[in-house]
C-alpha cells in the first residue's frame, strides 16, 4: 500500500461511526485507504478517550513536560521564600494552582530545578561525615609505596630537620630517607613540593617507579583542605602514570608501615646521637637504611628474622625504569588533561567578578558578580569553560599554571629558545 497523509478529523469521525456500527478493522482500512494498524491505533485511542499525541521529539530539560507557567511560578515562589524547601514550594503551588499533589512535579525534580534556575536561593546542605573507606592492602612488591614525613628531628644548636621516608609495605624495604633542614626564624616549616619531588625522583631512579603512591592529607600532597581542585603533586604523579592514593583522614594506622618505620629509623639514627648538620644526618640515614634492607634481621612483612631484600629479591627493581634526565619525555600531559576533563567545579563569582580555580583567579567581569558558575576543563584547547546555572557559556579562558613545565617544576634546556651570549668588551680584532 502506498503512503498516504495522516487521517483527517472527518475520517476519524467516520472511523468512530463505523466501529460503533460493527465494521471490522480491514473493512474500515479498505474504505479509508490506509493500513489496518492505523485504524486499530485510532480506534483504541478513541475507546480510551486519548487525545492526539504531539509529533516530534519530546521537550528536554528540567520539568520540560510541565506547563511553563507552573515552572516559572515555582521559581518565583522559591526566590520569595529561599528558606522554604521543595515540600513547602509544592504546597504553595497546590494552593495557587488549585491542583492535587499528584499533578505537580515531585520534590526531587523541584530541587533540581531550583539548583539550576535559582542556586542563590538554595540553602547549603551539610552532609554528615561518613567514615572514609579503608585503602585496600597492596599484595605485591612495588604495587604501592607509602610516603610520610618525620618532622621535628632535632640537630645540634637547636636546628630542626624533617626526614621524608618512603617504604614498600609488602616487602618492608626502606626505599628512601631524605633529610631536609626546616629551621625558620620562628620555628620550623613544612616540606615543599620540589623537596618531595626530588626525594621521589631519587627513589624512582634507584628502585624503578611503583604502580601507586600512598600519602596522608598533608597540604603538599592533596592541596588545601578547602579546595576541591587537584594538587600539583597529584597531577605530577598522574603525568608519570603513578596514581596517588590517599589514606583516611587522621588515621595513622592507614599507613602503619611507614609510620612504624619512623620509629625504627629513629632508633637506629637520631635518637641516640645528635647530628651536627643535615649532611651528617643524611650520611647516617643512608647507612642505616642500607643496613636495614640487607643485613638487619626484620620481622615485618613475613621476613621472619631475615633482611627484607634477602626474603623479597623481587623488590630490588620494580620493572618500570626511570631516569631523571628523561622525565620530560616520560611525562604524559594527556593523562593529566583526561583526568581534569572528568571533573566539574561549582564556583561562586566574587564581588569583582573573579573565580578561583586552584591557586589562580580568572576574571569574568562584574556583570556576573555573586553568581554561581560551573567550570569544566576542555582538553582539546586546554582551556576552562565557564557556564551559568542555565548552561549559558560565559567565557572560555586558557588554563594557567598547568603546563608540563609547571607540573614537573622545570623545563629542559632543549625546550628553551636560542641562548643569548654577551661578548666581553672591548671586542678585540673586530
Amino acid at each position: 500500500m502506498t503512503t498516504r497523509p495522516p487521517l483527517t478529523e472527518a475520517e476519524k469521525v467516520y472511523l468512530a461511526e463505523q466501529r460503533a456500527a460493527g465494521a471490522t478493522y480491514p473493512d474500515i482500512a479498505r474504505d479509508l485507504g490506509c493500513a489496518v494498524v492505523t485504524v486499530r491505533k485510532h480506534a483504541r485511542r478513541q475507546r480510551d478517550h486519548q487525545g492526539p499525541r504531539a509529533r516530534g521529539r519530546a521537550a528536554r530539560g528540567i520539568l520540560s513536560t510541565y506547563p511553563a507557567e507552573w515552572v516559572e511560578r515555582a521559581v518565583a515562589v522559591k526566590r520569595v521564600h529561599p528558606h522554604g524547601g521543595p515540600a513547602n514550594v509544592k504546597l504553595e503551588l497546590q494552593r495557587q494552582l488549585d491542583l492535587p499533589a499528584g499533578a505537580l512535579p515531585s520534590r526531587a525534580r523541584l530541587s533540581a530545578l531550583f539548583k539550576a534556575r535559582c542556586p542563590e536561593a538554595v540553602q547549603p546542605h551539610r552532609h554528615p561525615a561518613y567514615p572514609e573507606r579503608a585503602v585496600p592492602h597492596a599484595r605485591s612488591a612495588h604495587q604501592r609505596w607509602q610516603m610520610d614525613a618525620k618532622e621535628k628531628v632535632v640537630l645540634a644548636e637547636q636546628a630542626i630537620a624533617t626526614v621524608l621516608n618512603v617504604r614498600d609495605p609488602v616487602t618492608a624495604v626502606m626505599l628512601a630517607s631524605q633529610a631536609f633542614l626546616t629551621t625558620t626564624e620562628h620555628h620550623w616549616r613544612k616540606l615543599t613540593l620540589p623537596e618531595v619531588q626530588a626525594t621521589l625522583r631519587a627513589a624512582f631512579a634507584e628502585w624503578g617507579c611503583p604502580l601507586e603512591i600512598q600519602t596522608d592529607h598533608e597540604e603538599v600532597y592533596v592541596g588545601a583542605s578547602t579546595s576541591d581542585f587537584p594538587s600539583r603533586f597529584t597531577l605530577w604523579l598522574l603525568g608519570l602514570n603513578i596514581p596517588p592514593v590517599t589514606s583516611r583522614s587522621r588515621r595513622p594506622t592507614a599507613q602503619a608501615q611507614v609510620e612504624r618505620g619512623h620509629r625504627t629509623l629513629g632508633d637506629m639514627t637520631w635518637q641516640d646521637e645528635t647530628c651536627a648538620q643535615v649532611p651528617a644526618l643524611q650520611t647516617a640515614l643512608d647507612d642505616r637504611r642500607q643496613r636495614y634492607n640487607t643485613d638487619l634481621p626484620v620481622t615485618a612483612a613475613h621476613c621472619d628474622g631475615h633482611p627484607p631484600l634477602s626474603v623479597h629479591p623481587l623488590a630490588r627493581f620494580s620493572g618500570r625504569p626511570f631516569q631523571p634526565e628523561l622525565e620530560w619525555e616520560l611525562f604524559d600531559l594527556n593523562r593529566v588533561d583526561a583526568f581534569l576533563a572528568q571533573q566539574v567545579w561549582i564556583r561562586p563569582v566574587g564581588e569583582q567578578g573573579q573565580v578561583g580555580i586552584g591557586s589562580d583567579h580568572y576574571y569574568l567581569g562584574r556583570d556576573h558578580a555573586f553568581q554561581t558558575v560551573t567550570v569544566r576543563f576542555q582538553p582539546g584547547t586546554r582551556t576552562f569553560r565557564f557556564e551559568a546555572a542555565d548552561g549559558t557559556l560565559l567565557a572560555t579562558m586558557p588554563a594557567r599554571d598547568l603546563d608540563q613545565a609547571d607540573l614537573i617544576g622545570f623545563m629542559p634546556l632543549t625546550e628553551h629558545g636560542p641562548l643569548i651570549f654577551q661578548f666581553p668588551w672591548p671586542l678585540v680584532g673586530v
